[in-house]
């Protein structure tokens, strides 16, 4: 019989222990063990990922600026749905019964990847259309749509403006743009 630790890709530790420590002005109490952070946090817990990356946009930018033509986000087209009808047998009442049940297969492509580089134009090109629709600082933009690399370049492409974004709630109270796909409405 096969490994199953060749199945598929095993984490490997690359730096050995130790991986944290007791966290600083911590106190000892009875019964407890003292906190432990990470090596890396152990005068403080981080505020930000680096210097000079504070809001949503600046990470939009950084990882641009960092990882390039770095695969960013993957996505699949459903190409085709599958259905079929099966026989499943149950257990009632100490007897067992057959009935038909409906089973939904998904038939997707490959995956298509987008880089931090594309994605981040098309982050700025989503802000760019939203202010050229007139929207201003502190508008709202209602998104209702399905979760795609494309909703969230709209989400990112909010913090560009910056215009507030919400996803819940419908119909929308208070917004002055909404972003949805058509299958939704």
């Amino acid at each position: 019989m096969d490994n199953p630790r060749t199945w598929r890709p095993q984490a490997t530790v690359y730096k050995s222990g130790p991986y944290t420590t007791n966290a600083s002005g911590a106190s000892n109490i009875d019964g407890e063990s003292i906190p432990k952070r990470r090596l890396a946090s152990k005068d403080g817990l981080k505020n930000s990922p680096e210097d000079g990356v504070q809001t949503i946009y600046d990470i939009l930018r950084h990882s641009a600026n960092k990882y390039g033509d770095a695969k960013a986000l993957g996505s699949r087209k459903l190409l085709q749905i599958h259905e079929e009808v099966k026989q499943v047998k149950s257990s009632v009442d100490g007897g067992e019964r057959t009935a038909d049940k409906k089973w939904t297969y998904y038939e997707l492509s490959d995956y298509h990847y987008m880089t931090f580089r594309d994605y981040e134009q098309m982050a700025l090109q989503c802000g760019a259309g939203l202010r050229s629709l007139g929207m201003k600082k502190n508008d709202r933009l209602h998104i209702f749509a399905a979760t795609t690399p494309y909703w969230l370049a709209m989400a990112h492409g909010t913090t560009t403006a910056p215009i507030s974004r919400l996803t819940a709630d419908f119909p929308p109270r208070g917004c002055n743009t909404v972003h949805a796909n058509s299958d939704r409405l």
